[in-house]
């Protein structure tokens, strides 16, 4: 299972070819200072989204870890960077390949994955980030499950009934071993067939992912209507405040017009009690106008406090994944 999936085998480039991974470079298998293994690899992927355009090179770097025994188990880690689709550079996916013997001719394999960021974008380029990574992962994965599967039908029925090889090499050629240095480890390394699971953590995560976004629109769109009712009331006081103002400078005007001589002492009493009366009115209209702003900026600060807190749920939910 190792050599299929980590080395230049015949089963993985009928793969890359199915994938339209196309230029593939590998380097060998290098020996790091910690232990561990490091082998790099860049190919180009001939995509079909209009959005990303026609092609985009990738870089693989896959980290064989120094816990791996030979025949028994391999942890493998490969990081993926993408470089000519928009928003590449915050943004790379990591694959984690588990290798586990079962029996003397069959092993298990299970694969984790996540979409780790470098910088982190603004809501609606990661959103659209996660979407489309998410699904070329599940679309990629599933194809990779479905051709193994293929490859140990074949080769069991190789094994069972050896005079049949042949005419099974005729359909389709089984693994050759190559001759590329494949990583030394511990001890001698028997071939296995497979038992897959691939699935589960990916659809588990995209779950996650669009029930958290969700309950984000929802909590969005009651903050934006709750702002649009109060942005209506404060409009309105304001439309009072202005119309006082101007009914104020009117009447100003009109005394000024109508005062004379004659009737000065009655006129200016007169006066003085409509101008407390207009003074009073606009006093009250002010005051219910700073109440609403003050209710608007508590409802910017409760909006405010709602996203640290769903930001600091989905950083938990993903230090737990």
């Amino acid at each position: 299972m190792f050599e299929l999936l980590f080395t230049s085998s015949r089963f993985m480039q009928r793969f890359s070819n199915s994938r339209n991974i196309v230029d593939v470079v590998s380097t060998p298998w290098t020996v790091e200072p910690g232990g561990n293994q490091l082998r790099t690899m860049n190919y180009n992927i001939v995509l079909n989204n209009p959005l990303t355009g026609k092609c985009t090179s990738a870089t693989e770097k896959q980290t064989l870890y120094k816990e791996s025994r030979e025949s028994c188990f391999y942890v493998v880690d490969a990081e993926v960077s993408t470089h000519d689709v928009p928003y590449h550079d915050y943004f790379y996916t990591l694959n984690r390949y588990c290798i586990i013997r079962s029996s003397k001719q069959k092993c298990r394999l299970r694969v984790s994955t996540d979409v780790k960021y470098r910088k982190q974008p603004w809501g609606l380029i990661k959103s659209l980030i996660e979407k489309n990574s998410w699904n070329s992962l599940a679309d990629y994965f599933k194809q990779l499950e479905s051709d193994l599967l293929m490859e140990e039908s074949i080769s069991s029925q190789s094994i069972e009934d050896p005079a049949k090889l042949s005419g099974l090499r005729r359909r389709r050629r089984t693994f050759n071993r190559t001759t590329e240095i494949v990583p030394k480890l511990s001890s001698q390394r028997s071939s296995g067939d497979l038992g897959l699971d691939v699935k589960g953590d990916i659809t588990e995560k995209k779950k996650e992912i669009e029930s958290y976004y969700t309950t984000l629109i929802v909590v969005m769109s009651i903050f934006l209507l709750l702002l649009v009712l109060l942005n209506v009331t404060l409009f309105m006081k304001l439309s009072k405040i202005e119309y006082a103002a101007q009914s104020f400078y009117r009447l100003h005007v009109q005394e000024e017009k109508s005062l004379n001589l004659a009737s000065d002492m009655v006129s200016r009493a007169e006066n003085t009690q409509k101008n407390k009366d207009h003074a009073h009115r606009l006093k009250g209209v002010l005051r219910d106008s700073i109440v609403m702003l003050e209710q608007l900026k508590s409802s910017l600060v409760m909006l405010q406090r709602t996203f640290d807190l769903l930001n600091k749920n989905k950083t938990g939910m993903a230090v737990e994944s």
